[in-house]
């Protein structure tokens, strides 16, 4: 009779499952970062001006010095993709100052309604998907993106173009970024005519000591694979214990996220690769401009200048 009962429940677990799966990855619930159907309760401040879970700032507290850095304003009712570099392991200053409200985005930048995105299969996780979306988050795919970029006035994109392949070339002091062939983000703003927005963040490759093996080795490869099978991939890190010594909590070093000034781009449908190319070099321009003009005051121990390496 028990054997039974486990069985019956056991069976009803796994078909809600499924349908629950099937519901967020091909149904309505598949739809809803894009549609932002979710209001990023978890992530606003609340009309005390106090951020709703402390926890954030008791995370940005763990960082001496933490802060987001505007270097000019933006238009409420303009729609931006802000390009974040470089992703680093977790990318947590990505997560403390567009995930979450903790550096004070909101204030720097009010009547925005940032949407800060993800890998999508993210959202095929139970209680995961839940979490994400309380927070604006939405999903990396090109539809989704674009939908959000064409909506009203004020919605905006937080993209980590370097995605896992700039996460495996973390290490200390260093700011190496995948950019060379990512052109998907400039033709995405031509089509959407949302401005481009570069981020830079320093300290983000100090949060953790890395191994980076030589890319002829197994252990290269190992993770190559990792990457193309899962989707991400990290190299082998290490930071600190819970009660010192080495352990997987990120090392206390300041972290400064430092937000560019707006590239604006006109809507163009159907862009030729020639204008996609040419908005890529303006980009690519203006970031490395803000790098000359910001790593001198943020970069502290940098070992070498941001290098456009893939």
């Amino acid at each position: 009779m028990v054997a039974t009962l486990l069985y019956v429940q056991s069976s009803a677990l796994t078909v809600a499952f499924l349908l629950y799966l099937a519901y967020v990855v091909v149904g309505p619930g598949s739809k809803a970062d894009a549609s932002c159907s979710w209001k990023p309760t978890f992530r606003k401040e609340a009309e005390s001006g106090a951020v709703r879970w402390r926890i954030w700032k008791v995370m940005v507290a763990y960082f001496p010095g933490a802060r987001l850095v505007k270097t000019a304003d933006l238009d409420p009712t303009g729609r931006y993709l802000f390009v974040s570099h470089p992703h680093g392991i977790i990318a947590i200053s990505n997560w403390l100052a567009f995930g979450t409200d903790a550096l004070g985005f909101s204030k720097l930048f009010p009547g925005l309604d940032l949407r800060c995105s993800t890998l999508t299969s993210n959202f095929w996780m139970p209680g995961v998907r839940e979490y994400i979306l309380a927070h604006g988050m939405c999903g990396v795919g090109r539809d989704t993106l674009k939908s959000i970029l064409s909506s009203k006035p004020g919605r905006s994109v937080m993209l980590v173009v370097g995605g896992a392949s700039e996460a495996l070339l973390a290490a200390e002091g260093t700011y190496d970024l995948v950019l060379r062939n990512r052109k998907g983000f400039a033709r995405l703003a031509l089509q959407t005519g949302a401005s481009l927005v570069p981020v830079i963040n320093y300290g983000e490759t100090d949060t953790f000591h890395t191994y980076i093996p030589p890319p002829s080795s197994r252990a290269a490869a190992i993770m190559k694979v990792l990457k193309q099978v899962f989707g991400f991939s990290t190299p082998l890190c290490w930071g600190t214990g819970l009660f010192g010594g080495w352990g997987m909590i990120a090392l206390q070093v300041p972290l400064t996220v430092v937000v560019g000034a707006p590239i604006k781009v006109d809507k163009v449908a159907g862009a030729s690769e020639a204008q996609v190319a040419a908005l890529h070099k303006t980009y690519t321009e203006a970031l490395l401009k803000l790098w000359a003009d910001t790593s001198d005051k943020y970069g502290k121990g940098v070992k070498r200048p941001l290098t456009i390496v893939q």
